[in-house]
């Protein structure tokens, strides 16, 4: 069943009811109230892949459907952050090798060298992490 809302602009969703010039109506009486200009649906929120996000705001009426949200790119910024803490996450994995009492592989030196200079020199149309010996 879709979902419905108040046609006043605030965004509330309905509950279980809505009571509309004195009358209390039911979900079974969402869809008449839709077509009658009532209440509005309240459009499906979408799935959205790594690089996007969904800004959540107060809403607007999109294509007759209540909105509460814009779908847009990630901006350079927020890419870096998710880089810069999937970097960390990794070096965090491999510290251990870093401590006084173990030796460190030239390769293991250059993999966690490689995740330092990560973030000046990744590309993020299409982020490669350094892979791991």
């Amino acid at each position: 069943m879709a979902e419905y809302a108040l046609k006043d602009g605030n965004g509330t969703p309905i509950g279980k009811s809505v009571t509309i010039s004195g009358v209390r109506h039911g979900p079974s009486n969402y869809a008449a109230l839709a077509a009658n200009g009532d209440i509005l649906e309240v459009a499906a929120t979408p799935s959205y892949g790594a690089g996007e996000v969904l800004d959540w705001g107060a809403g607007s009426l999109v294509s007759g459907k209540w909105q509460r949200w814009t779908k847009r790119n990630k901006t350079n910024s927020e890419l870096m952050v998710e880089v810069r803490a999937t970097r960390d996450g990794l070096l965090a994995e491999t510290d251990f090798y870093a401590l006084s009492d173990v030796t460190m592989s030239s390769d293991m030196t250059t993999y966690r060298q490689a995740l330092r200079d990560l973030p000046a020199n990744v590309d993020l149309s299409d982020i490669t992490y350094p892979s791991k010996p």
